[in-house]
């Protein structure tokens, strides 16, 4: 029997407090911020209709409206969206409305919930806010979930864990699930047991270019069904989405933490002990800037340090010993694995609430021998005077490798590791940290596939050749073979832009 849940007032997307002055090495504890950027122009104006004619629904709101600012407010505030009109959507036929108005103005469609995934900024063209599509129905029988588009990871597992379930949640509450699994979605918890939640997705209710609600599934709008599953925004607006949930009550997790100055003893071991360890685990590796008020132990807060993160999904008392020798190999100043419900997840990356002016850059590893551990510790580590708020590194494989049924989108499963550094930082310091996180990937160029995971690609990343690097060359084909199919005139252009072949 599915529950339901709608909240009892669809809200706008709150107001986002003002970002305080922050250090070179400030605030943000771990990773999961995501974004891109670019230049758009609209390409025509939002004019009201004419008397008789049908025009934009009555909650739109347009620059000076009440309302409009609080609408736009998102958790990366690295970029800046100024658009013509935005839509506060409840309902799919509010969706529709947007997208059919903006045919007939030839004007480009963005759609934002959490505010999570920062696309590529933009003046003009039409923002869809989804924050208000909020509703979740949980199918105990089936182990399934159904989310609209505003629907947070928190409220899922919340709502999951009543029956004993759990999905493939992002690395915070706050992550909107639509979006996340868009873009394959790797969840830091049971990400290597599972696949990608874009794996598990059995239907998407998705308003094409056209203005068409349909229905993609495996036996209909095949080719659709399989480019959204990894292809992001490209294809439509998302409006409902059907995804498989797993029997997780409890996990195995957290976070170790070592003096940064322990690196080279600490990296390799964990490096040899991921190699060895079963798909039930997932982990990474970080050096992390804790900031100075975080409710860690005095010896960690302020300092840089090294974070072993470790999930098991599985009995505590075999976490246990497969983590021992992770605990033997340093002094650990704080250690928070332990045998923890399924909704506390967020503990294993302790990411920040937010808003954060966030400024990233990702690629993918083949390999990580110790020439390339070396290279991160001199950029990253005791001595090496980073500006960047994390540097991680994220353990792929195991069910990540492995194509699902029918395939999909998502692209690289032969990495063996994501490797992604983040900078927090006041306007004066932005190029100060752009500059580092470049140096940072140019470091790993000689270990990198060439490829890229596009939850990760950042405002810097957003060309279309990034954009390309993120997928196999025949996978970017049959993607571009879609999109001219259901999106010729690219009207899903503000977003990590797949061109209509």
């Amino acid at each position: 029997m599915m529950t339901s849940h709608q909240n009892a007032t669809a809200p706008t997307a709150p107001t986002a407090p003002t970002t305080p002055t922050l250090g070179r090495r400030n605030l943000l504890r771990a990773g999961g911020i995501l974004g891109v950027a670019g230049s758009v122009s609209a390409a025509a104006a939002l004019q009201a209709p004419p008397a008789g004619a049908e025009g934009p629904p009555a909650h739109w709101l347009r620059p000076g409206d009440p309302g409009y600012e609080e609408s736009l407010a998102r958790f990366n505030v690295s970029i800046t969206h100024r658009p013509e009109a935005v839509v506060l959507a409840h309902h799919s036929h509010h969706v529709q409305d947007a997208v059919r108005y903006a045919g007939r103005q030839d004007l480009p469609v963005a759609v934002m919930a959490t505010g999570h995934q920062a696309s590529v900024p933009f003046d003009g063209g039409i923002v869809v806010n989804t924050a208000g599509m909020d509703r979740v129905r949980i199918d105990r029988h089936r182990s399934a979930a159904r989310v609209g588009p505003g629907v947070r990871w928190g409220e899922v597992a919340e709502r999951a864990a009543h029956h004993g379930l759990a999905g493939l949640a992002g690395s915070s509450p706050s992550v909107g699930v639509v979006g996340y699994t868009l873009g394959g979605g790797l969840s830091p918890a049971i990400g290597r047991r599972h696949g990608y939640a874009a794996d598990h997705v059995d239907r998407f209710e998705i308003v094409t270019a056209d203005g068409e609600l349909r229905q993609a599934t495996p036996e209909c709008e095949e080719d659709l069904f399989w480019a959204a599953r990894g292809g992001k925004g490209n294809f439509g607006i998302v409006t409902s989405m059907d995804f498989g949930l797993f029997p997780v009550p409890t996990l195995y997790a957290g976070a170790l933490l070592f003096a940064a100055e322990t690196a080279q003893d600490v990296l390799p071991v964990w490096r040899d002990w991921a190699a060895e360890a079963p798909e039930k685990i997932t982990t990474s590796a970080a050096f992390v800037q804790v900031p100075p008020d975080a409710p860690l132990p005095e010896p960690v807060r302020g300092k840089l340090v090294v974070s072993l993160r470790v999930s098991y999904d599985g009995e505590a008392h075999e976490g246990e010993r497969l983590v021992a020798p992770l605990r033997e190999v340093a002094p650990v100043l704080s250690d928070s694995v332990a045998e923890i419900p399924f909704t506390e997840w967020d503990r294993i990356h302790s990411d920040p609430e937010g808003p954060i002016p966030a400024y990233e850059r990702t690629t993918l590893l083949a390999e990580l021998p110790d020439e390339a551990l070396s290279a991160i510790i001199n950029l990253a580590g005791a001595e090496s005077e980073s500006p960047m708020s994390l540097v991680e590194v994220r353990q792929l494989g195991g069910a990540l490798a492995r194509e699902p049924d029918g395939g999909n989108a998502v692209g690289h499963r032969e990495a063996a590791f994501t490797f992604f550094t983040i900078g927090v930082a006041p306007p004066e310091q932005v190029e100060d940290v752009r500059a580092y996180g470049t140096r940072l990937i140019g470091a790993m160029e000689a270990w990198s596939t060439g490829g890229s995971y596009v939850n990760f690609l950042s405002s810097d990343e957003a060309g279309p050749e990034a954009v390309r690097r993120a997928y196999i060359p025949e996978t970017y084909e049959r993607l571009a073979s879609v999109k001219s199919h259901v999106d010729g005139r690219n009207m899903f252009r503000l977003t990590h832009n797949i061109p209509p072949a």
